[in-house]
């Protein structure tokens, strides 16, 4: 048996104050539409109770509570959690959330350290919460893991960061090789007749030089261009016919780029967690990034293929959908956005 208390984040949201009646001046529709979207009458109480016991909870009684179920099981929290979930995003988000919310500067200073010192960062834990490893040998090993994992998604950030940030040249040999390797694993059978030519807008660029379509994503943009189609070939081959299409087509690159910017943006803001933390049994590095951006293009590809949007122009509004189907599959406990097809 294992008890573990948590309490969700309640969002308190501040409504300004709007009469019931709408002014009488050149507004009025836009006024009377304000009214109509204010919540309820007493939502606000709700939200603000709701805030206030968040507060009260984390700051004075999650401290007692915790020391009073310790009293009674003889075990930590952090020992509870390690023991009462088994490996993957729970055991992993729970452990986080406790080491961030413990008063410990030892506990805390876990989260930010490197790789190297994070075993030793273990026996500091063990010493502060009088662990006893004979009492509790798996210990060691699963907090580790947890440590592994959460501070390796905030390295992977910096790295993707990085890569992001590195602007393509075509002054740089490495880059230019890379561009034409693109080239060359989407269109094996065509030759590409310069450096700058219409032809690129055949694999999805804007221009006659792709290098103007990577000034958002950068490096990363290519990488994972080419890393799809290097690693998925003829599922990328197949995705690039589907965007040819005469009636269904959208532009394969533009798009891809696109979708890099949304693996990014779900990096950043901590939504690929669960994912991570329920694939990667270590510290996640840029090959899991790149993996998953296969998922994205693969998995977009059937859903645009799936939903025929009636012209290219309705891109953003589909894209979205498609955002909003992977942020709620981010959020089961059990997520897991790996592409479940061979790689060649």
């Amino acid at each position: 048996m294992y008890i573990y208390l948590s309490v969700s984040c309640v969002r308190v949201t501040f409504w300004p104050c709007v009469s019931s009646e709408p002014e009488r001046i050149g507004t009025g529709a836009a006024v009377k539409r304000d009214v109509a979207n204010l919540p309820p009458r007493g939502t606000f109480k709700v939200e603000m109770f709701g805030y206030i016991w968040q507060y009260v909870y984390t700051f004075y009684l999650r401290f007692w509570l915790k020391w009073l179920i310790r009293q009674v099981t003889g075990t930590c929290e952090l020992q509870r959690i390690c023991s009462g979930y088994k490996a993957g995003a729970l055991r992993t988000t729970k452990a986080e959330y406790s080491l961030q919310s413990s008063k410990s500067k030892v506990l805390r200073g876990a989260l930010e350290a490197r790789k190297s010192n994070l075993e030793q960062c273990v026996d500091h834990i063990m010493k502060e919460k009088n662990v006893k490893p004979q009492k509790d040998p798996l210990f060691k090993g699963n907090l580790h893991i947890c440590l592994l994992q959460i501070t390796g998604y905030s390295s992977l950030y910096v790295s993707v960061e990085d890569l992001r940030k590195e602007p393509f040249s075509s002054e740089n040999p490495e880059h230019e090789a890379m561009l034409l390797k693109l080239w060359d694993l989407l269109m094996p059978a065509v030759k590409l007749e310069s450096r700058v030519t219409k032809q690129w807008g055949d694999i999805g660029f804007q221009g006659d030089d792709p290098k103007t379509d990577f000034r958002g994503m950068g490096l990363l943009g290519l990488i994972n261009l080419v890393f799809f189609s290097e690693t998925y070939t003829k599922e990328a081959r197949q995705a690039l016919s589907h965007a040819n299409h005469p009636k269904l087509g959208y532009s394969y690159a533009i798009v891809g780029i696109n979708l890099t910017e949304m693996a990014y943006s779900l990096l950043k803001s901590g939504a690929l967690k669960p994912h991570f933390y329920n694939t990667v049994q270590g510290p996640p590095e840029l090959t899991h990034f790149h993996q998953l951006y296969c998922y994205l293009a693969y998995e977009f590809d059937k859903f645009w293929v799936a939903e025929e949007p009636e012209s290219i122009m309705h891109f953003n509004q589909y894209r979205e959908k498609f955002h909003d189907s992977v942020k709620a599959h981010l959020q089961e406990p059990d997520a897991c956005l790996t592409l479940a097809v061979t790689a060649q």
